[in-house]
């Protein structure tokens, strides 16, 4: 492990002896001042070692690393969310045509901040997502000019959110929701299946915390 750090941080690839003779400098070190010079010689390069402790494969194998568990997907979170919210449908859409009080009324009702806008007639496709409504975005066309209220979705939809598919990492959803974007749309089957936002993210990862901590 010693070798393979000194090659991450000080970029020389030693060998396996040159790992043992610099750990045990490190740890004679520790009894002397931070001013101290140590003397030690590396007594070979990591050239043959490559395939060796230089492999991660290989590290894994015999042990040296512990392996990873793979990292959540969208579909655990959207599990996680089911759970808490079962009464919050996994995906609230409205239509194209439809009034902007119909979508005010839905955001309240599922107490949600962003609705995809669908072409009429429902959500068969991704290109059945035409655009999305932002809560803020309502609220300041609503304020500006309340007979807003009054008109279609179409008037008023900024462009669709971003799309993730069901069996991303978490990875992938975190970088779009570290943006602008406060929720994307889950594709399952080249369909849109749920919307997850940046609130739900943080929700999963604290009780994935709480778990790991015994809570």
């Amino acid at each position: 492990m010693t070798a393979r750090r000194l090659a991450r941080e000080e970029g020389i690839l030693a060998g396996g002896s040159a790992g043992t003779t610099i750990w045990a400098a490190l740890e004679i070190a520790k009894d002397f001042g931070s001013d101290a010079s140590i003397l030690t010689i590396i007594p070979d390069s990591g050239r043959s070692y490559l395939s060796k402790f230089y492999d991660d494969n290989w590290m894994l194998q015999y042990g040296f690393l512990e392996r990873r568990s793979p990292a959540p997907t969208i579909e655990q979170v959207l599990r996680f969310k089911r759970a808490e919210e079962h009464e919050v449908p996994d995906l609230v859409t409205i239509e194209s045509h439809a009034k902007v009080g119909a979508a005010i009324d839905l955001m309240q009702r599922y107490s949600i901040s962003q609705l995809p806008v669908v072409r009429d007639g429902g959500t068969e496709s991704l290109a059945d997502v035409v655009g999305s409504l932002q809560e803020r975005g309502v609220l300041d066309r609503v304020f500006k000019n309340p007979d807003a209220l009054n008109e279609d979705v179409a008037a008023l939809m900024q462009p669709p959110l971003a799309t993730v598919d069901v069996t991303d990492s978490l990875d992938q959803v975190f970088a779009d929701l570290s943006g602008p974007n406060a929720a994307v749309v889950v594709a399952a089957a080249g369909r849109p299946a749920a919307i997850l936002t940046r609130s739900d993210l943080l929700d999963y990862l604290a009780h994935q915390r709480s778990q790991v901590n015994g809570g």
